[in-house]
């Protein structure tokens, strides 16, 4: 029974014989099937996005200019805060950005209390930062009593703002609230006015498109595609790939005598 050792010899790039042809051909056509299926679904999102703003950047653009030049009314001013309170609550949002936030917060908040309770307000903040640093390294009873001062200080926060601010003390709201705040306000700079409106816009504004807005077994269709849909895919090439080659083996990998 006699052999050719090139009927099993396989070069992807320099097939020698025709099973090594059919092979690669084979092999290139479920590449190019998994690039279109991937990259091609992604360009088609590229394609079809649009930017979708939510509620919360609508509202902010909305009172935006009279917050900027100092004519917001109170209402205005309670819709400023909660949209900016709302983004500063995003674990996405980089510290730098943050801080700007921060800034804007809480010249808003400062400037809904009277001289007076600016300074008590000052002071809860300062103690909150003071016992949330010292929190790390504490042990036993002062620990327990850095929480017990936390929560306290918490509350007096609240107290003081979360009517002026128009949010319920039990929301999401109030519980970011007494960590949106600086222990002073310094107003916002102009770089603070310039970048406001880039941060909003950036954590804000979605890109969307059919594809992202249709529902699928329960899922986002994007989501299901490419979660779901390309692992089978990837399956399905992988079997229609097995029974091609055993095919292929069998009409040219057949020993001669």
């Amino acid at each position: 029974m006699k052999t050719n050792d090139n009927e099993y010899h396989f070069n992807l790039f320099k097939p020698t014989t025709e099973h090594g042809r059919r092979n690669r051909n084979i092999i290139v056509t479920m590449i190019l099937i998994w690039a279109v299926a991937v990259f091609g679904f992604q360009l088609l999102l590229v394609i079809l996005q649009k930017p979708t703003p939510e509620k919360t950047y609508i509202t902010f653009e909305s009172v935006w200019d009279k917050v900027k030049s100092g004519n917001a009314s109170v209402t205005e001013n309670q819709d400023y805060i909660k949209a900016l309170i709302a983004v500063y609550g995003k674990s996405s949002v980089k510290k730098d950005k943050k801080e700007i936030l921060r800034h804007g917060i809480t010249t808003a908040a400062y400037g809904m209390v009277s001289d007076s309770e600016k300074v008590v307000l000052s002071g809860y903040v300062l103690t909150l930062r003071d016992a949330r640093e010292n929190l790390t390294s504490a042990t036993d009873d002062a620990y327990i009593q850095l929480q017990t001062t936390l929560s306290e200080t918490k509350k007096a926060i609240n107290e003081m703002l979360d009517a002026r601010i128009g949010i319920e003390p039990t929301s999401v709201e109030a519980t970011l609230l007494p960590y949106c705040l600086n222990e002073k306000d310094h107003g916002l700079t102009t770089a603070d006015v310039e970048a406001l409106p880039q941060i909003m816009k950036l954590y804000l504004v979605h890109n969307q498109s059919v594809l992202t807005d249709t529902k699928f077994l329960g899922f986002p269709f994007h989501y299901f595609y490419t979660a779901e849909l390309l692992l089978i895919l990837f399956v399905l090439l992988c079997l229609i790939y097995s029974y091609r080659i055993e095919a292929l083996d069998k009409k040219y990998l057949t020993n001669h005598n």
